[in-house]
């Protein structure tokens, strides 16, 4: 024990903590990714089942306006007398015409002529917010009232239906009893909820207050008592249980922007031997309540797959973390103790211009000063810790140009395109990045991106972002998955909040055709006949700016022969020593070289001529001025299916 080296001692606790709190993040993003799931499948029932209760309500409402939409139309025919004594014939009292005012004018009951309709409650609301509209000659607005309302003879509750007449000649009312109206609902409820599905296995029915399955995608449910009916009691009896939800009103006109105060009855059980994540609500304005399922399995389906792959994604972090920690303890402090004694000896022997240069910590500088106390050389400490700084960086940016890939043309045995790429560090290590790789046979992948930091924690921060995006698109992801799970990664722990922008392309080698992600990047340039303009995409916001961002993936189109040049800011933000801008129009004017194609660059062809064409025109262009921004260019020449 005595015996054992400082470093076995250090990476056997280090290795000891990574497992603890591998085992802990594990466990943590378990929970976190279970309460995930279970929440997304109870909002999914809760606002399904608000929808369909909108959507079979809506639906009534349209065909009950659809139904009486020849009226207002018969009665502009036939004129108001003909058509009054039509309604007194049939002794229609819940049917009559207004005005433009809401006045009664036409109805079979001869005391209700001369009424206000705004008496009824919610048909002068409608009234009101039709009247001074100007309504074309061929449009008929309707619409039906939310619950059922009494009329002029308060005695029995209807469904209003108003439909304006054209040219502003007044209005159409009608009622409907509420038995009537409900059944039109159990017509539009059996439609809707045949077509309507939630997930794969999920599915809606409706029932009445006597516990029967009304409307069915199943026939075997149908007229059979609901499952748990309890809960139809429960609800009606305004139980604790029944909380209230808010949706956004699907009402227009007059209550257009409201806020929907819903009660519902949520939760997990069993329903004909299934568990079913379930949302019960009632219809309002009618006695029927709307139940939505769907499956556990199904909704809790992907969760062990998604922690199977985080798993093996926080394995792969953790392995690296190990490994980088293992070798900057090494570097930090066993070598620097060794280097320390190294140095004692010397002095012991009389080399009096011996320095000890270990500078990183409190420690070690209080141990270099008391060693250095012997001397009287501090400058020429100064310039010895100068030039170890120095080789650090020197080394730092040696394993960053080896981490970025260097080799071109990289596929030379590939025909169907050429590849180069070049990037240019502002300072020692840059943050900008580039990386390109084949998917399968058919795919080139290829991605371009600019951390927000430079120097050291700009390349770190760059060395963990190339990592993450590699890993996701050589497991199979489309680039905008790709982009959405390496945001979720690179926001976890993300303290130096440091974000990054990205442009990511998949190019189908037979047609052409590239899948982009784009985070915030610069539109790449794409030449097509010798003439160059900017591929604006919608970009999607940067990555490791906000966790929870959804990317969308897009498309551009190659043609043999079209070259795609990416690049980051560094290249247009380039700066002269008057402090002008390189500027977009400038590289677009360059790149538009017509039939004067820049001669090929060896191996690395025109692709490789077009980054060193941009590469010296910047040159050119900054007079000498020091560089502010890394440089960073990657293009693409796609020549065809070759094969």
């Amino acid at each position: 024990m005595k015996n054992r080296k400082l470093s076995e001692i250090i990476a056997r606790r280090l290795l000891a903590a990574i497992l603890a709190a591998f085992l802990g993040t594990a466990l943590m993003t378990f929970i976190l990714v279970y309460r995930q799931a279970d929440e997304n499948a109870a909002e999914l029932v809760r606002q399904n089942a608000y929808d369909v209760s909108c959507e079979i309500a809506a639906n009534t409402a349209q065909s009950l306006v659809t139904m009486y939409s020849d009226t207002p139309r018969e009665y502009l025919q036939n004129g108001p007398e003909a058509y009054g004594q039509r309604l007194r014939d049939s002794g229609s009292e819940y049917t009559f015409f207004t005005d433009q005012e809401g006045i009664v004018t036409v109805c079979a009951v001869e005391e209700y002529i001369g009424q206000d309709a705004h008496t009824i409650d919610e048909v002068g609301d409608i009234i009101d917010a039709w009247k001074d509209l100007d309504i074309p000659e061929d449009v008929l607005l309707g619409n039906i009232t939310s619950e059922p309302v009494y009329g002029f003879d308060r005695e029995t509750p209807c469904y209003y239906i108003v439909i304006s007449i054209p040219n502003r000649g007044g209005f159409f009312v009608t009622g409907k009893f509420r038995e009537e109206y409900e059944f039109d609902l159990i017509s539009t409820g059996g439609n809707v909820t045949d077509l309507r599905h939630i997930g794969r296995g999920g599915f809606i029915v409706l029932a009445d207050q006597e516990k029967r399955v009304l409307c069915s995608p199943t026939e075997e449910h149908f007229l059979n008592d609901i499952p748990n009916s309890y809960l139809i009691d429960i609800y009606l009896a305004g139980d604790s249980s029944l909380k209230t939800y808010t949706f956004p009103s699907y009402s227009q006109g007059i209550n257009a922007g409201e806020i929907a105060e819903v009660p519902m009855l949520t939760g997990k059980d069993r329903f004909w031997g299934t568990g079913y994540y379930y949302a019960m609500m009632r219809m309002p304005g009618s006695s029927f309540f709307v139940y939505c399922f769907y499956p556990v399995r199904e909704a809790l389906g992907s969760l062990y797959t998604t922690m199977a792959v985080i798993l093996v994604l926080e394995i792969v972090i953790f392995a690296v973390l190990f490994l980088a920690v293992k070798s900057i303890t090494r570097r930090t402090v066993v070598i620097k103790l060794d280097s320390v004694n190294s140095s004692l000896g010397e002095i012991t022997r009389g080399n009096l211009e011996e320095r000890v240069e270990v500078r990183d910590s409190r420690e070690f500088n209080q141990l270099s000063d008391d060693i250095n106390a012997t001397v009287d050389r501090l400058k020429e400490y100064i310039e010895e810790a100068a030039a170890r700084i120095d080789a650090d960086l020197a080394v730092a940016k040696a394993i960053q140009s080896s981490a970025l890939p260097n080799v071109f043309p990289p596929f030379p045995e590939r025909k169907e395109f050429e590849l180069y790429a070049s990037m240019h560090a502002a300072k020692e290590v840059g943050g900008d990045f580039y990386d390109f790789f084949l998917l399968g046979d058919e795919t080139l992948g290829f991605l371009i991106a600019d951390v927000s930091g430079k120097s050291i924690p700009g390349a770190m921060f760059m060395m963990t972002a190339k990592t993450v995006i590699k890993s996701l698109a050589e497991s199979g992801l489309p680039p905008a998955e790709v982009f959405t799970a390496a945001n979720e990664k690179l926001c976890e722990g993300n303290d130096a909040e440091m974000f990054l922008t990205a442009w990511m392309g998949y190019l189908d080698l037979r047609t052409g055709l590239v899948h982009v992600a784009n985070a915030g990047h610069n539109p790449p340039v794409l030449i097509h006949g010798g003439v160059a303009q900017y591929v604006v995409l919608k970009p999607g916001l940067m990555l490791a700016g906000m966790d929870g961002m959804l990317y969308k993936e897009q498309t551009v189109q190659l043609e043999e022969g079209d070259i795609l040049f990416l690049y980051t800011d560094g290249v247009t933000e380039a700066m002269d020593t008057e402090e002008k801008l390189y500027g977009e129009d400038r590289l677009v004017g360059l790149l538009s070289f017509g039939d004067r194609y820049p001669e090929p660059a060896g191996d690395n062809g025109i692709a490789g001529a077009v980054c060193d064409m941009v590469a010296a025109d910047i040159t050119v262009f900054v007079q000498g001025a020091e560089q502010s921004d890394d440089i960073t260019m990657l293009c693409v020449r796609y020549m065809g299916d070759r094969r």
